[in-house]
């Protein structure tokens, strides 16, 4: 290998390094849920589902 070579594989595997660490920081730093982002989640999982419903019509008569 020469110096060029050897210089690029040494800037790849810190840079390896580097996306490691931000990940495990991104892991460690994880915030407890509010409670407005829970209920916001829970309406918006309501939505979905009622979203999801078959429409409702009113009955025919016979």
């Amino acid at each position: 290998m020469n110096f060029n070579q050897t210089a690029l594989e040494l800037a790849r595997m810190r840079q390896e390094e580097l996306i490691v660490e931000a990940a495990q920081a991104r892991q460690l730093e994880q915030r407890p849920s509010t409670i407005r982002r829970f209920v916001g989640r829970r309406v918006i999982a309501v939505g979905e589902r009622i979203a999801a419903e078959p429409r409702f019509e009113l009955a025919r008569s016979r």
